[in-house]
Parts: structure tokens; C-alpha cells; sequence
């Protein structure tokens, strides 16, 4: 059963800016994509708002829920639910020499419009991430 989020909920959440490629955020809202794969993680509590900023100059164009974060050690089903193939997990964990962690996707919300990053007050797209305050 999904969560439905009060508004109150939402607006106490912490905020984080995630860069996403075009291919991942479509599959995250068609559901196919539950589990996004980054080497870190924040330091803030879950469950955080997702603010989803679509590489290329395309703009936030949504956003999601994450309720939990959790360190990658099973490549294969970490595969299932990121759609990213495990060798490539593997090569990305490998690559960091440290923990490999998901980021579970809920409640993805894609806006009519995507808004640019300079109406939140950016001048630049984040490498990976970044709190919003």
C-alpha cells in the first residue's frame, strides 16, 4: 500500500536538488525505476523530498519521496529495482572505494512544466546533489 503524504508532511521534509539524466527519470515515473544508486548519502534523517533536475537543460522537472536509504550490497537485486545493470553498480562501487548506497524512490510527482533551477534562486545544476534551503 503507498503512503499518501499530508501536506504538513511535506513541508517539514528536508529538500535535496538530485541531477538525473532524461532515460532514469522517465523510467522512475513510468514506476519501473524504485531505487536510485549514488555513493552517498545525506546526512539528514529520511524520509526527504526530491527535487528531480533533468540533465541538458531541461529544468527540475518533478520530484519524489524518499523514505529510506539503504547501503547497496546486493548488486542483483539492487539491479531490479534501479534498472542500472549489476556489473555497473559493481563498477561504480568499486570505483568509490566506499559504500554504495539506494535512495528508494515513492510518490513521483512529474510536473506539467519543468521550472529552471535560477526560480529556486541556482546558478548551477548540482554534480550529484545538494540540500535546497
Amino acid at each position: 500500500m503507498k503512503k499518501e503524504w499530508k501536506p504538513a508532511e511535506l513541508e517539514a521534509m528536508p529538500v535535496i536538488l538530485l541531477s538525473l539524466h532524461q532515460k532514469w527519470w522517465q523510467k522512475m515515473v513510468a514506476g519501473e525505476k524504485v531505487l536510485e544508486i549514488r555513493k552517498s548519502k545525506p546526512q539528514c534523517k529520511a524520509p526527504f523530498r526530491v527535487l528531480v533536475y533533468v540533465t541538458g537543460g531541461v529544468g527540475i522537472a518533478g520530484e519524489f519521496i524518499c523514505p529510506e536509504v539503504l547501503e547497496i550490497k546486493d548488486f542483483a537485486e539492487a539491479e531490479a529495482k534501479s534498472r542500472v545493470p549489476a556489473h555497473d553498480i559493481h563498477n561504480y562501487a568499486a570505483g568509490s572505494r566506499r559504500k554504495v548506497y539506494g535512495w528508494e524512490v515513492a510518490a513521483v510527482k512529474e510536473y506539467e512544466q519543468a521550472a529552471a533551477l535560477e526560480t529556486l534562486g541556482i546558478k548551477r545544476a548540482p554534480q550529484s546533489w545538494q540540500y535546497m534551503r
